[in-house]
């Protein structure tokens, strides 16, 4: 059963709507709410006004002029739809003089007599025997001797404010009619672009699923959008590179396979037919010591590059443990050198090694001597009838020791790639006389940098190649100290 789904515009456009309702509705109670409070206000002040004139003036005035002086009001305020009389202590009517009692609608209560002796104007809201709501004012009439002689009734329809009430409230309505089709017209265009933006931002997601991660989006700072869309193009750029990185490093596996299988397939089937040989008598007695020793040469030659493949794996997770010493370089060098002077006489290379006699080095003698002997090994394949220079100098807090050879060096293409794993110059197998895998200088570097130290190289094309190695000469409690 599938799900009815609420599009996202639907979602933006509802949810504007719905505020700017209720904001107009609730602005609208608010203002008719205060016009309605503001007009009784204003029509009281206005009735407390005329009754406190009245007031005034019937104390100046005099006996035989007050009916006058009230019927100029009167008549005055009729205009204004205003009507008044005049009650004396009991409360009885004594203007207009008809000798009749306050009208129901006017009585005043037992609370309201009490503040109009006290001097207070009493405001009351009534509804009359018409249905008519009226603003009705008491306001009293003090003696010299400030005491309560009377009360002046004012009374008015609110009918009228009603009216201008209805009136504002009905240009309300239609300025609200406007502003909600206003909003939902803006809000219907912010929704469709917000909801394009997201639908790109799916669209170029789907071509990331699909394999394409060179997928962009155009990306700003302004919203929380843009931003997603910047990182979404960091995202994509990253994977291409993992992706670029991942098919390298998947052809040079190939090609590292390709050769490995190459390599040991040539020491297997020396081992195999030599093996097959002496069990079946083929070959002469006379040869037996000869097979076996190319035997042997051919299984270490085996071992070793199972041996490379292992080293990187242990090196690679952190699972090899250094042991550091203080020795001698010079004596160090030359034991390299004696080591690997045959490789270098095959080839018609010297090997010179020039270092100080006092010249120190602090690491792991072992894991040293495997590197020194990864790097030489490479100069002498890629070098004939050269020369092949181990030095080493002190500079501060550091040993230096420098591999250069006038070999057939690399360009920077190559210089870049020499430390991957399974990379291997093209020139490298022309030659595989010593077995190397492609794995020896991503050993070397790892090394190194178990050592705290590291290592560069430079190198021209038809000049040579020079490697230099910088190990610290002390240990970081040493350095504290």
């Amino acid at each position: 059963m599938s799900r009815v789904k609420f599009k996202l515009s639907y979602q933006f456009f509802f949810t504007q709507f719905i505020i700017v309702l209720m904001a107009c509705l609730m602005i609208g109670l608010l203002v008719s709410h205060f016009l309605k409070d503001y007009l009784f206000d204003s029509m009281v002040n206005d009735l407390t006004a005329y009754g406190v004139t009245i007031s005034r003036d019937l104390e100046h005035s005099p006996g035989d002029q007050t009916n006058q002086v009230l019927n100029s009001y009167q008549r005055i305020l009729e205009v204004k739809k205003i009507h008044f009389s005049i009650l004396d202590q009991d409360n009885t009517v004594v203007y207009p003089n008809n000798d009749r009692p306050l009208p129901p609608d006017f009585t005043i209560s037992d609370s309201d007599l009490k503040q109009l002796e006290n001097g207070k104007v009493v405001v009351n809201k009534e509804d009359n025997r018409f249905n008519q709501v009226m603003s009705v004012v008491y306001v009293p009439i003090l003696n010299m001797n400030q005491e309560y002689t009377g009360s002046i009734v004012l009374n008015a329809p609110i009918s009228g404010t009603e009216q201008v009430v209805g009136t504002i409230n009905q240009y309300m309505f239609y300025t609200i009619l406007l502003s909600i089709a206003m909003a939902l017209v803006l809000s219907l265009i912010f929704s469709r672009i917000q909801v394009n933006r997201i639908n790109k931002m799916k669209k170029a997601t789907r071509e990331v699923i699909r394999g394409n991660y060179d997928t962009r989006l155009k990306a700003n700072q302004f919203d929380e959008i843009g931003e997603l869309a910047h990182d979404f193009n960091h995202m994509t750029e990253t994977l291409s590179e993992s992706q670029a990185e991942i098919k390298r490093q998947e052809k040079r596996r190939r090609q590292f396979i390709a050769d490995v299988s190459h390599e040991m397939r040539t020491p297997l089937t020396t081992i195999s037919g030599l093996t097959e040989g002496l069990v079946n008598d083929i070959i002469p007695k006379s040869e037996t010591d000869r097979c076996i020793a190319l035997i042997d040469t051919e299984a270490k030659r085996l071992a070793k590059l199972v041996n490379e493949n292992l080293d990187y794996e242990r090196i690679r997770s952190n699972k090899i443990q250094l042991y550091k010493t203080r020795f001698q370089a010079k004596a160090f060098l030359e034991v390299i050198k004696e080591q690997l002077d045959y490789l270098a006489e095959e080839k018609g290379n010297q090997i010179i090694v020039t270092a100080p006699a006092n010249l120190e080095v602090f690491a792991d003698y072992d894991r040293l001597t495997q590197v020194l002997i990864n790097i030489v090994k490479n100069s002498i394949q890629f070098t004939k009838n050269g020369q092949i220079e181990i030095s080493g100098r002190t500079d501060y807090k550091e040993t230096i020791i420098a591999i250069k050879d006038n070999g057939i060096g690399m360009n920077t293409g190559e210089l870049e790639q020499i430390w991957d794993r399974f990379y291997k110059a093209d020139m490298s197998r022309t030659s595989t006389a010593f077995g190397e895998s492609g794995i020896g200088l991503s050993i070397v570097k790892q090394l190194i940098e178990y050592h705290a130290g590291k290592i560069e190289v430079e190198s021209e094309p038809e000049k040579g190649t020079t490697f230099t190695l910088y190990l610290p000469l002390f240990s970081d409690n040493e350095e504290e100290q």
